[in-house]
Parts: structure tokens; sequence; C-alpha cells
């Protein structure tokens, strides 16, 4: 089960950060995006790992926790592609 909800995990990262382009334009913002959510996605996925203990293999755990992180930014990039926003 853990390698399952590791791959949807990871599949929500790769979506975010491919469309994070599409409606951030070039430049300091885009880096911010990006270097913010896989910063923070891999240090709440690490910390979560250490606290998990046995339960869970720690990649699968780090994984989650890189797709937790991201969900918020998921739902903004659907809404934003539903409404047909341009860049901001």
């Amino acid at each position: 089960m853990a390698p399952l909800v590791a791959t949807l995990a990871l599949l929500i990262v790769v979506f975010v950060h491919a469309n994070i382009p599409r409606f951030t334009p070039a430049g300091p913002k885009r880096l911010v995006a990006h270097a913010a959510l896989l910063l923070v996605g891999l240090g709440f996925g690490v910390v979560s790992a250490m606290l998990t203990g046995p339960a869970a293999p720690p990649w699968a755990v780090i994984a989650c926790g890189m797709g937790v992180v991201h969900v918020p930014a998921l739902c903004l990039l659907v809404i934003k592609r539903i409404r047909r926003s341009k860049r901001s």
C-alpha cells in the first residue's frame, strides 16, 4: 500500500511543478514557488519519517509528506485552470 500512496503523492508533486510555469512568470516568483514547496515538503517528509518509526518505509513517508504539502498548491492550480486564469 505504501508504494501506491507514495506514487500518488509524487504524481501530485510532478503535476504541481509542471504547472507552476503556466501561471507564474519567469523570474524570482517562480523560483521561490518551486523552492518553497520543495524545501517545506522535504522537511515535512523527513520529520514525518523520523516520527513514524518502523510503521512504514522512510522513503514512502517522505514522498507522502511531499505530496501532502503540495495538495493546497494543486487545488489552487486546478481552480486557476478551470477559470482559465492568466499568469500572475
